[in-house]
């Protein structure tokens, strides 16, 4: 299971389902022949779904809530389980192509299922890489429900009924603390990954002037393009200021960044993260995929999160998208920014604009952010899953369709062991 986002939907979906006056119980079905508590060595809270979490080490499930199907009598136990509700939504619709999942030719029979209306999540712009063995249990869903415009238009190849529903937040009209009383500078918090391009942010830091006594320049979170920006022996040739430039004569992005008073954090908590954005005045979010674009909007939570408490985000529109959130209206766009230095001044002029103008993005994200409230969120799932939902069915062209059922078919062979 792909841990980060996926945990705050589900805490906060259940949440929502909770708040509508439904029970809700989440469970960990496993490939294997028994199950057992699990054991992890980490500070849990314990949200909605009443299962002690962390954020970076997932859930930390009790035997009672892990369901293992690998045997006959597993699978039939499991379904059985499964029988006895109302709505089944599989947070994470199929399971993972990892090595613990190799042979594992019987998942398709939970979706076997009688009386349950059941309905899939789909998170990312990464459906045909990602899942395409969804394909071969479609005919169980009633729908499908996208979080982001990427996820919708991803997931074009599925002929299942689909919608957008967006993630679900936790009180998102809230008291917020007035512009001039929050911090200049800026926060961004994210999983270090190629596509969500946290270097570019990291480049512009050297050409920010003098950083004030009270002013945020906090980054936050850990991943692989981390490993490679602080690597003493690997950090990649593109992570290092121009050779020519006397000032950083062949500095890292990352060092000069820390010189120019970068404060990296590995972790934020969720009493963390409330008390920064609520004074920080701006939250950049570098994150932008060409792949993804093609699709849609893929906004990340956390720009929602800032929005939440009153920052003005900043972003790349190939990431944030022009539709749902308009560019110059919620957010303000980096795609004009030519270099480093640009990219520099727009973030700049992002956290010294005045009340005045900064209000008008803080009021036109209230306008949208009711859309999140959970209880809203867990409505609008509700309708996906019994009909009652404007939805859009499969969208590519036969030929196209065809050529992912192909890479469907060779992965349930190749991997699950399951002739389609």
């Amino acid at each position: 299971m792909d841990l980060g986002g996926i945990i705050n939907h589900t805490e906060q979906l259940a949440g929502g389902f909770k708040d509508l006056g439904h029970e809700v119980k989440l469970l960990e079905f496993v490939y294997a022949d028994n199950a057992h508590d699990q054991r992890k060595d980490a500070m849990f809270k314990v949200g909605p779904t009443g299962i002690p979490y962390h954020q970076g080490k997932g859930w930390n499930f009790p035997r009672r809530n892990r369901v293992p199907y690998k045997t006959s009598a597993g699978l039939q136990t499991a379904r059985q389980i499964l029988e006895n509700f109302d709505l089944v939504v599989w947070t994470v619709p199929v399971p993972s192509k990892n090595q613990q999942n190799k042979g594992n030719d019987r998942w398709p029979a939970l979706y076997d299922l009688k009386n349950p209306i059941q309905i899939a999540f789909s998170h990312d712009g990464n459906a045909v890489q990602g899942y395409p063995h969804l394909m071969h249990v479609t005919d169980k869903l009633a729908g499908l429900a996208c979080v982001h415009g990427a996820a919708l238009g991803s997931t074009g190849h599925l002929d299942v009924p689909r919608a957008l529903v967006l993630n679900p937040q936790f009180r998102p009209i809230r008291p917020q603390t007035p512009w001039d009383i929050k911090r200049r500078g800026f926060v961004n918090m994210q999983t270090f990954k190629a596509w969500k391009h946290a270097h570019e942010l990291i480049e512009a830091i050297a050409y920010m002037p003098e950083k004030g006594s009270t002013e945020y320049r906090e980054v936050a979170g850990k991943g692989i393009e981390y490993q490679y920006m602080t690597s003493e022996d690997k950090c990649k040739p593109q992570y290092f200021h121009d050779q020519t430039d006397e000032w950083f004569s062949s500095m890292k992005f990352w060092d000069a960044a820390l010189k120019n008073g970068m404060v990296h954090h590995d972790y934020w908590d969720d009493d963390a993260v409330d008390d920064i954005l609520n004074d920080a005045r701006v939250l950049v979010d570098p994150s932008w995929s060409k792949k993804y674009s093609k699709f849609g909007g893929h906004w990340n939570r956390v720009v929602v999160d800032g929005m939440i408490r009153g920052c003005v985000p900043v972003a790349h529109k190939l990431g944030m998208g022009t539709e749902f959130f308009v560019p110059g209206v919620h957010y303000i766009d980096l795609s004009e920014a030519r270099d480093a230095e640009d990219y520099s001044e727009i973030i700049q002029m992002a956290w010294s604009m005045d009340a005045h103008l900064a209000d008008h993005y803080r009021n036109a994200a209230t306008d949208l952010l009711p859309k999140f409230d959970r209880a809203v969120v867990a409505e609008r799932t509700i309708a996906l899953a019994t009909g009652e939902l404007d939805c859009i069915r499969a969208t590519e062209t036969p030929q196209r369709q065809e050529d992912i059922w192909q890479k469907a078919d060779d992965l349930l062979f190749n991997h699950f062991g399951i002739l389609a």
